[in-house]
């Protein structure tokens, strides 16, 4: 494909935060997990085989050639792809050591190794370091679409939508069905609130996953439409996703934690408490930790929910050994819980200061809101909802600052909103909602 490494491994960072209408869903949804089709399963093991080879492989490669850039790039998207895989962060840590190889050996015409550390700058949640980088392979290869990919990740990380667009245009020009661009697509559409061409975009993201040889991105795919499908309110059609992703890549980590998602919306404990016990005891993190502590809460049993809340400053420090900022993550989780609310606010703004995005916007007034700050909390809050979007948890924010604020037409149109489209988007808020609606 023009336009796209060697490597052509592409890691898309911009998920979660976060992660579309359709039509109806052709099978039943369960919220709990089947046993995995044994085909599926074989067919990731063969994967996950051939990955281990192609790694051994190109460590011995590498060690034998100390001038090797291309099998050092190569090793680092590998490892960048298994991160994906299994959200082990040490991965990327094992990545930046090959790209540092690479790039102390030959930087001024390595445009894989360039544009995979952009990549990896965005998966760290450095988006200063990745745009950098990102321009600096775009200058050595300006007709090259791959690295305008990059960028844009970079630019919605820094919250800079209308330059994001263009770059994704620019990436889009050569690959116009390629699952990634179509992915990136997606997340902006959501940001912007368009959830009508998200989904369009989805699924055609699944589509082209379809024929891909990673069982991993068909998965991604299928959960992301999943979580954009959740935020809508569609209980059954976002099951019926991460069902398909589960069924594509058995035991993917974020498939499980929408089906504990899903389950905890129903109000099925057990079924959301073993869903998401399944994700973390697989891959602990941070926000899986957060929402299984949030559902063990809801099920009153406090002491459970008290041991996974104590596990989340125990996975910053890990992330944190491995280049990955938490910040904005684990703000939310203070102003949330009532913790450091001084010391929590005074991040918050650092990191919207570095990062202006719709995510650092929002949990930036959530902070200030839970700090008693009203007024700077609503300025923040604008800022979110000037993107246009929908999703339901800066809504409920919006909703709840412009009532702290003392305006009561625009927080009870913010909150019906909620309401109307997605009521129990929240384990922890959904009951704030219905609460402070019958206060109106």
């Amino acid at each position: 494909m023009r336009g796209w490494p060697t490597a052509a491994l592409i890691v898309v960072t911009i998920v979660t935060l976060s992660a579309c209408g359709g039509g109806s869903s052709e099978r039943a949804a369960s919220p709990t997990a089947s046993s995995p089709d044994s085909a599926a399963v074989a067919t990731a093991t063969a994967a996950r085989d051939a990955q281990d080879a192609r790694i051994a492989f190109l460590e011995t490669r590498a060690a034998g050639d100390p001038l090797d850039t291309l099998s050092l790039n190569l090793l680092a998207a590998e490892h960048m792809q298994r991160a994906r895989e299994t959200g082990d962060v040490a991965e990327l840590s094992i990545a930046r050591t090959a790209l540092d190889r690479s790039l102390a050996i030959r930087r001024g015409d390595n445009y894989d190794g360039v544009a995979l550390s952009a990549s990896l700058a965005n998966t760290q949640h450095d988006f200063a370091r990745g745009r950098s980088l990102a321009n600096e392979a775009i200058a050595q290869k300006p007709g090259e679409g791959y690295a305008y990919g990059i960028l844009g990740d970079a630019l919605m990380g820094l919250g800079r939508y209308d330059e994001a667009a263009d770059a994704y245009a620019r990436a889009a020009a050569g690959a116009p069905d390629d699952m990634a661009m179509l992915g990136r697509m997606a997340l902006l559409a959501t940001v912007r609130g368009r959830t009508d061409d998200a989904d369009s975009l989805w699924r055609r993201a699944v589509g082209a996953a379809q024929h891909d040889t990673v069982p991993e991105h068909l998965a991604w795919a299928h959960a992301q439409r999943g979580t954009l499908l959740f935020t809508l309110g569609r209980l059954d059609d976002a099951a019926v996703e991460y069902a398909a992703s589960l069924d594509a890549f058995p035991g993917y980590v974020h498939a499980l934690a929408g089906l504990g998602r899903v389950a905890a919306a129903r109000e099925d404990w057990d079924a959301a408490i073993e869903a998401y016990a399944r994700a973390v005891e697989r891959v602990p993190l941070p926000e899986y930790v957060i929402a299984l502590g949030d559902v063990y809460e809801a099920a009153g049993d406090p002491a459970r929910a008290q041991q996974q809340y104590d596990l989340v400053a125990a996975i910053q420090q890990l992330y944190a050994a491995n280049g990955v900022n938490l910040d904005l993550q684990i703000a939310l989780f203070n102003a949330d819980h009532d913790r450091d609310l001084a010391a929590t606010v005074q991040r918050a703004r650092q990191a919207f200061a570095e990062q202006p995005s719709l995510q650092a916007a929002d949990v930036l007034a959530w902070c200030e809101l839970k700090a008693g700050d009203a007024a700077a909390a609503r300025e923040a809050i604008e800022r979110a909802l000037a993107t246009g979007t929908r999703d339901p948890l800066v809504l409920f924010h919006a909703g709840m600052i412009y009532r702290a604020a003392g305006d009561a037409v625009r927080a009870r149109a913010l909150l019906t909103q909620v309401h109307d489209q997605a009521p129990r988007f929240s384990v922890r808020y959904a009951p704030a909602l219905d609460e402070a609606l019958a206060r109106f």
